[in-house]
Formats: C-alpha cells, structure tokens, sequence
C-alpha cells in the first residue's frame, strides 16, 4: 500500500508552485518581452529630435514598465539596474541637475553606449527622458537631441538584457525553488514569498509614494511631488500599476480571492472617477478628500491580500525592497 500510495502522493505534490509557474510564464515573461519591445521602438523614434513623434513611443515603453515596475526581483536589481530605468522619487532634484550639467559641458561620455552606463542613474532611465522631452528648460537642439537618443538606447538596452536574462535563465532559477542547487531560492516557500511580497510592496508604494508624496499634508499640500507630473502620467501610472499588481494577485493566489478582486475593483472605480491627471487637486479640500479616498482604497486592497492571499501561501508581507529609493 505504501508503493500504491507514493505515485498519488506525488502528483498532488506537482501543483505546489503551479501558482509560481503561472505569475512567470502570464504575468512576468510577457510583461518583461512588452517593455524590451516598447523600449526597442523608443530608441528608433528617438533617432529624429522631433519631441512629438517621440513622445508616443516614450509613453508606450513607460505604460509597459509600468506594468513590470513591481518587480523588484531577479535580474532588474543587477547592476543597478531598477534605478537606471526609473529613478523616483526624486527627493532632491538631482535629476534636472544631472541633465543640466551634460548639456552644459556637451559631456561626449554619452557617444558610446558604455559611457552612456557610466552616468549617474538619475540622468537616466525613463524620468530623465521626460525632462527632455516635456520640459522648456530642455527645449533645445544639438547636444539635447544627442541625449534623448543616448538615453532612448540605454533604456532599449537594459530593458532586453533584463528580458533576455529572465528567459534564458532567471525563470528557471525561480520556477526550480527548492530543487538541489537551487542557491537563490532555498524552497518553495521563498519563491512564493518574493513574489507575494512584490505585490505587497507595490501596493505599498503606490500609496505612500504615488499618492502620498503630492498629498503632502492637509496643511502643506505638495502636488509638485506627483509622478510624472509634466507628461501628465500621475493618475495613470497609479491605474496601470493597480491593474498589474491585481493581475499578479490573480496569478499568484491559489484559490478565488474574492475580497482582493473587490477592493482593487473599488479603488480602480475611484480612480476611473477622478478628473485630475495630476493631482492638483490635493490643493483644495475637496480634491484632497478624493485622493485620500483613492489612498484608503489602495490601502485597503494591500491588507485584502494580506488576509487573503498570503495564508493561503504561506507567506507574510516580506522586506520592502523600496524602502531605500
């Protein structure tokens, strides 16, 4: 009876990372193979120095980042990679500094691709070409056009390597948790864990970064702070990441999740509500009391998959890998 029994005993073992399998090959390989395209047609436009035909593709490599963004795992954190495509927030301004002091020199670092890598990673990656391409202070021609197309091509590089490098082996890496030689992850226990804190960090994020840096406080509200506020991408990268951390949530959970599946409905109702691309709104108390709505909402969506997703895993928040940036 014990042999009868090994067989049954190992297949109802088979589907343990089932849930890990589907976050890889629906949610993480094509979001990643999306972005590397976006980034690939972003480069190409970027060959005129015309701003109105670059700025669609730009929005388009943007929109796929988003959907990838919170994925802080695996071959995005090699090399500083994470920050070399986005570096925000930035607290401290360093990025139009950065900017205005290669246009100023004409720095000929950015004429090979190896020294475009040496820049400081806030004159790179998809916020420092927003100051190029939205900003007048970065109007100008020559040098400028130069570094949009420099920029334009780190950015295509990075985002194939990263996608290269989850097809051709970290996707293996995380699928095989538990397996003999598997170094990175110990158990299945911890590929699960990285990705369910993923999902809980970026939910973590868009809440007290997305929203909460313009939101400032009731006294000194702060809507300068907004992401991307010049290309008019608040709003929307917050809807974009909502939809990508839900599908992940979708994804990774073992079983129907109908109180997560409720509470990113509502908070993406709330969003969908809002004229306020921006967030200029937090100026005045009643467009602060709808962004304080939207933050509850994204608030309550992170602890609805706290109490609902994680038990069923075996899982628990994690490390906030953003807590540094």
């Amino acid at each position: 009876m014990k042999f009868a029994l090994a067989p049954l005993l190992a297949c109802l073992a088979l589907p343990a990372l089932a849930d890990v399998d589907r976050v890889i090959d629906a949610h993480i390989l094509p979001g990643y193979a999306a972005f590397a395209e976006e980034a690939a047609e972003l480069e190409q436009a970027a060959q005129s120095c015309d701003r109105a035909a670059i700025r669609p593709a730009w929005n388009a490599a943007f929109d796929a980042w988003m959907k990838v963004s919170h994925l802080r795992l695996g071959p995005i954190e090699q090399d500083g990679r994470i920050l070399a495509v986005a570096f925000w927030p930035d607290t401290r301004g360093a990025t139009p500094s950065a900017l205005q002091g290669l246009i100023a020199d004409e720095d000929p670092i950015i004429e090979t691709p190896e020294g475009t890598t040496q820049l400081s990673v806030a004159a790179r990656g998809v916020y420092a070409l927003e100051y190029l391409l939205y900003d007048p202070q970065f109007a100008g021609d020559g040098y400028t056009c130069t570094l949009i197309a420099a920029l334009s091509g780190d950015l295509n590089r990075i985002a194939g390597a990263v996608d290269a490098d989850w097809r051709d082996g970290f996707a293996e890496t995380l699928r095989s948790a538990g397996d003999p030689g598997n170094q990175t992850y110990l158990s299945e226990r911890e590929a699960k864990q990285a990705l369910f804190t993923a999902l809980t960090t970026g939910l973590e994020f868009d809440a007290d970064q997305r929203l909460g840096r313009p939101m400032g406080s009731f006294d000194r509200p702060r809507p300068a702070r907004a992401e991307a506020r010049r290309s008019g991408r608040s709003l929307r990268n917050l809807r974009l990441s909502l939809v990508a951390l839900h599908d992940l949530a979708g994804k990774l959970a073992d079983s129907p999740i109908p109180q997560s599946d409720a509470a990113f409905a509502h908070a993406l109702d709330l969003i969908g509500d809002l004229d306020d691309p921006v967030f200029a709104g937090v100026e005045t108390p009643q467009g602060r009391l709808k962004v304080e709505a939207i933050q509850q909402a994204v608030r309550a969506a992170r602890e609805a998959v706290l109490t609902e997703i994680g038990p069923s895993l075996g899982v628990s928040a994690g490390f906030n890998s953003a807590d540094g940036d």
